[in-house]
């Protein structure tokens, strides 16, 4: 397995278009970051306060799952729950039933369980709607940051991939984002279903998510059955702390501002379904419960200087630092292990982490299991 690795890091120093994307996206993540901090002067003061409540969450995952539940089947949604990613492929493609087209917003959860993949196995055409995840399913890879899944696409190539499906070639990227989304809105008004993900879910039943482009609320607008692909540690105690969670998100990421936070808070008589997925968090092993207090920020990512260098490389669903762990609770755990021995233990992800996981320490222990 390491030599498979080793192959893909390689490949990865030799591609200069790769590399080249990769150090424009983050030569710039740490003006960026602490920017992004100065304007919320309660940043501190929230990051602080999330940990606690998911802290809470996770020590007592069976009781808010079935809190969560009860509180959804109110509101009109369709409750399922997933112990594994065959579980969750099975209960959405069950839903999909008779469906021929499906738009999709970003989920990362979605990636964790090959659900795109999945679901064109099985005869379904699906259209990524995010700009970013877009790129990514027609350049045939996987996405290289949680956030930002094409940081390392350089607007030159993001130029040829996008040739075929807006009709031309375009050198402007506001151009590019035009051509997408008129090549978008036919599929948006033609898809039988929609697929989302969940930034947070309160357990009184709210559902938050947060878009650059809009795309997340046609996808859960417009077709009339609509499925929630989320997981477990995505629940806090309220709908405050799930606003919470989408600022600091953002704001470690780099971005000052968010352009859309949609809030769903009922099924407003569409069938809607939340399918939550376990995937070895319930039960992940002791010196790993600190991975489920991620928020998925990805400012870990952009800091570490093996990511620099080699972005998605470094990995498999999720990239570096952060993902290593990640990488081993949902499942790969000899390829955590040997993806574990490229880290540095420099210690820039526990300083950037808003919710001061201690990431270097989680590799190490990790590299420990042999």
């Amino acid at each position: 397995m390491f030599h498979d690795v080793h192959k893909k890091i390689l490949r990865a120093l030799e591609t200069q278009d790769l590399r080249k994307g990769s150090k424009e996206s983050t030569k710039n993540e740490l003006t960026n970051r602490i920017n992004a901090i100065k304007k919320f002067e309660k940043i501190h003061v929230w990051r602080k306060e999330l940990r606690e409540a998911k802290k809470s969450i996770i020590d007592n995952f069976d009781f808010y799952i079935d809190k969560f539940k009860n509180n959804v089947e109110k509101r009109g949604f369709i409750f399922h729950y997933a112990e594994n990613s065959d579980e969750a492929r099975k209960i959405i493609l069950d839903i999909l039933k008779g469906s021929r087209l499906v738009v999709k917003s970003k989920s990362m959860v979605g990636e964790e369980i090959s659900l795109r993949d999945f679901l064109e196995e099985n005869g379904i055409e699906v259209y990524e709607t995010d700009l970013g995840e877009f790129l990514v399913q027609i350049s045939g890879g996987k996405p290289a940051h949680m956030v930002t899944p094409a940081v390392n696409i350089t607007k030159e190539r993001a130029s040829t991939l996008l040739e075929p499906y807006i009709g031309r070639r375009e050198l402007e990227i506001d151009k590019m984002v035009m051509g997408v989304r008129r090549f978008m809105r036919e599929k948006f008004f033609s898809a039988d279903a929609g697929i989302i993900g969940a930034n947070s879910l309160s357990i009184n039943g709210e559902i938050v998510f947060i878009t650059n482009e809009g795309n997340g609320a046609l996808t859960q607008i417009l077709p009339s059955r609509i499925i929630l692909i989320t997981s477990i540690e995505k629940l806090l105690p309220n709908l405050d702390y799930c606003i919470k969670e989408a600022l600091v998100q953002t704001v470690y990421d780099g971005y000052r501002n968010i352009s859309y936070i949609h809030i769903i808070n009922k099924s407003f008589d569409k069938d809607f379904h939340i399918v939550l997925l376990n995937n070895n968090r319930n039960s992940c092993d002791n010196f790993l419960n600190d991975t489920l207090l991620c928020i998925k920020c990805g400012s870990c990512q952009l800091a570490c200087p093996i990511f620099k260098e080699v972005d998605g490389a470094w990995g498999d669903i999720y990239t570096a630092a952060i993902g290593i762990p990640w990488t081993y609770i949902t499942g790969n755990k000899i390829m955590a292990r040997d993806l574990s021995n490229l880290c540095l233990s420099c210690g820039i992800c526990y300083q950037v982490c808003p919710m001061e996981i201690n990431i270097p320490e989680l590799i190490r222990k990790i590299k420990g299991l042999r």
